[in-house]
């Protein structure tokens, strides 16, 4: 039995599940306030999988983990609001000397924001002497960050926003030149300068995979609060020339509290700004100590951050800024559905450019570890169906562990068969809204392109075309056997990817072309007809009528994640291009 069940994307009240660690209260000499207690996870075994969660977390609540630098300890602090989410957002704070965490956390307001969003906070914090040096508090950081990245109890999006405050926020500056791709987006509030000598030597550091890119040509969108502006100069010329900004700022009077915006420039050549509309900024404000420990001001502070979004922190060539989708306003769903015993998420996006009427619809399935949240805000394809018109609907995986996530295509018999989840999304979405069949497209990144893949062996019949990215068939695995109906297929790998991307020498890719080849009827390797775009080079097989059956693209210099251009050259160059009839004929339209 399926029961189908909506479930509201914000929560606005802090309401802790049977497996939160609670909040307790305690009077004060005002009345009575809300005392954040923390439970400590050092050696707290992981929780078990609950599949009744959907993708939620296994523990909400508030949180501490010690932090070992040398031979002393430290601490880290960890807010997981309710409704958190595998792989959801966390805004990392390095806290000010001179309060403690919690009377922090309490009158900037930052545990609302996170309850409002369902996302989570996690906190540096100083030494009991203090904040120390930049050099000495980077050990810290570099530790506190690998306790970040640990997903006993916890899973996050892999990329930051970044929130210092004080001394700690200085040396959180540091950590994010460092660190460029893993920021998001980053706001330092009444922080101190940086020596210009770090600045230069971490300015020039280049990139392994690509070493004409330097760690000072990373975009960044960054605010600098500062009572003095002058406290901060060599920053805020390094951001500026990072972020290709203009010389001239503007001063946005209604946006960011009055403060100077540098905008990037339009003809920026970024490749981390390339792919999608978007333009990083550094703004400025002057402002005093007393005016930024409220929750007026966190809320502004939060809003910036929160407008962009980044993806990939494995290869700068992939390194993607983009604006981050508000789901309220665009009207994302996000819907439940219990199946056999298990709590399924998906998905649904229905632009306003859609038709009213028989609505092309892409289904698109995340990479291993990804629920859907995720591969909607990193893959840009509410992009592309903004554009084009078309509903987008991304199932999401089922768990792995208690914090992980994961797609059964496997045959797993102690996980759900998600081959008959995919089809029972498939029939609640033509149920519900008015879908052309016909124009129904797959299309998946990773173990999702396996799935892709393996889709067409067990459901041919549901897609009028497949295409995905850098996940092939693993016939060691799992044999490429089930139903061999004609098919257009499309599958792009990058040069870095899981497995050699040279198609003509065995091993996984050059088995999955060949199934192709052999599956349509489609003649030898050296029949492709080869084209090259840019760092695309396409080889493309047609059958005795001239039609192209499948493709595989070759992208250069592109590691295992795909980058946004490929998804729209899915959409573009291949979904748009078929449909297929009542009687289940593919036509292809050139």
């Amino acid at each position: 039995m399926i029961l189908k069940i909506t479930v509201p994307i914000l929560v606005t009240t802090l309401l802790l599940s049977s497996s939160a660690i609670p909040v307790s209260a305690a009077p004060a000499a005002t009345g009575v306030q809300t005392e954040l207690i923390a439970t400590s996870l050092d050696g707290m075994e992981k929780p078990s999988i609950d599949n009744s969660k959907g993708n939620k977390l296994p523990l909400t609540g508030y949180f501490t983990r010690n932090v070992s630098v040398g031979e002393e300890t430290r601490t880290v602090k960890i807010y997981v609001a309710p409704e958190t989410t595998v792989r959801d957002y966390f805004t990392v704070i390095a806290v000010p000397d001179g309060m403690t965490t919690e009377m922090f956390l309490r009158i900037t307001g930052w545990l609302d924001i996170a309850n409002e969003k369902s996302e989570g906070l996690f906190i540096l914090e100083p030494a009991a002497d203090g904040w120390g040096t930049v050099e000495q508090e980077l050990v810290y950081l570099n530790e506190a960050f690998k306790i970040l990245r640990d997903t006993t109890y916890y899973n996050t999006f892999g990329l930051f926003y970044l929130a210092g405050y004080g001394k700690g926020g200085t040396a959180l500056q540091a950590w994010a030149m460092e660190n460029p791709h893993f920021v998001i987006s980053s706001a330092f509030v009444q922080t101190e300068d940086l020596d210009e000598a770090f600045i230069a030597k971490t300015g020039t550091q280049v990139f392994p995979e690509n070493k004409d890119i330097s760690y000072s040509e990373v975009p960044v969108p960054t605010w600098f609060v500062n009572k003095d502006l002058n406290a901060v100069e060599n920053l805020v010329s390094y951001w500026k020339a990072a972020n290709d900004t203009g010389a001239e700022g503007t001063d946005q009077k209604d946006a960011l509290m009055g403060s100077t915006v540098f905008m990037q420039d339009e003809d920026s050549d970024s490749i981390v700004t390339s792919y999608s509309d978007v333009r990083s900024q550094v703004a400025v404000l002057e402002k005093g100590e007393h005016d930024v420990y409220n929750k007026g001001f966190s809320k502004h502070l939060y809003e910036f951050l929160s407008y962009y979004t980044r993806y990939d922190s494995t290869s700068i060539n992939g390194n993607v800024l983009g604006v981050r989708p508000d789901y309220k306003k665009m009207g994302v769903e996000i819907k439940e559905m219990v199946l056999d015993g298990y709590v399924r998420e998906y998905l649904v996006y229905v632009p306003k450019s859609a038709p009213k009427e028989n609505i092309p619809v892409v289904y698109a399935l995340a990479g291993n570890t990804q629920q859907a949240r995720v591969f909607f805000d990193a893959s840009h394809w509410w992009e592309v169906a903004d554009k084009y018109g078309f509903m987008l609907v991304m199932p999401s995986e089922q768990y792995s562990s208690s914090t992980e996530v994961t797609w059964n295509i496997w045959g797993d018999s102690n996980k759900q068969d998600d081959f008959l989840f995919l089809k029972e999304v498939i029939s609640q979405i033509d149920k519900d809204y008015n879908t052309d069949p016909g124009r129904r497209y797959l299309t998946g990144q990773s173990l999702g392109s396996m799935f892709s893949n393996y889709a067409t062996m067990v459901m041919p019949e549901y897609f009028a075309a497949v295409g995905s990215t850098s996940g092939p068939l693993m016939i060691e695995r799992r044999p490429a056997e089930g139903k061999t109906d004609k098919m257009p297929v499309y599958l792009i790998f990058g040069q870095y990817d899981i497995a050699n991307w040279d198609h003509t020498i065995p091993g996984q890719v050059n088995d999955t072309v060949q199934y192709w080849l052999d599956r349509n009827g489609l003649g030898e390797m050296d029949d492709a007809v080869v084209t090259t775009v840019d760092r695309f080079t396409t080889y493309t097989w047609y059958d005795e009528n001239g039609i192209p059956m499948y493709k595989y693209t070759q992208t250069k210099d592109r590691a295992h994640n795909f980058i946004v251009s490929e998804v729209w050259e899915l959409w573009e160059e291949w979904f748009s291009r078929w449909e297929m009839d009542k009687e289940g004929v593919r036509h292809y339209i050139k």
